[in-house]
């Protein structure tokens, strides 16, 4: 099931996306080979069975604007694998889609999700000079609660059971 904000569909890749999967996988989009593009939604599609309540091994949704279903514009979604009940969002966007709005709205989605997954909480960081992501994990509502040494943000959202 996809999930859909005011102007995002965040989009669960099947094999009918490989064109787009191929031509914006991985995050720095370099198009990838239709056979690699084939083991990242695979893989992700595994993924997406592991996933359970409680427990968010790794969600990845292709971030699609809503009047165009069929095109990915980045990617977003919940990481696990430091702590399956407190997963760290992530959102990458295309630079053309970026200082729109879009993160915020990733952002909310997402934790709305892990609020569906019965998580106890969503951590998030960004670099320091990232003031656009600073700004969209405050937006969709996760407070800043400290820094790393370098001075790079932390997030945190608790999840109200």
């Amino acid at each position: 099931m996809d999930h859909r904000t005011e102007n995002l569909i965040l989009h669960f890749v099947t094999e009918d996306d490989l064109a787009e999967v191929a031509r914006t996988w991985p995050a720095d989009h370099h198009p990838i080979s239709d056979a690699q593009a084939r083991k990242a939604i695979a893989h992700m599609r595994r993924n997406y069975g592991r996933n359970t309540r409680g427990h968010i091994c790794h969600l990845c949704l292709a971030v699609c604007p809503a009047d165009d279903p069929h095109k990915i514009m980045g990617w977003c979604g919940l990481d696990g694998s430091r702590d399956p009940a407190e997963p760290e969002i992530f959102i990458l966007l295309d630079e053309a889609y970026r200082n729109r709005g879009y993160g915020t709205q990733c952002v909310k989605e997402l934790l709305r999700i892990a609020a569906d997954y019965a998580l106890s909480g969503v951590h998030g960081g960004c670099a320091k000079e990232n003031a656009a992501s600073a700004r969209a994990m405050e937006k969709g509502g996760m407070v800043q609660y400290g820094a790393e040494e370098n001075g790079d943000p932390l997030f945190r959202f608790c999840v109200k059971q």
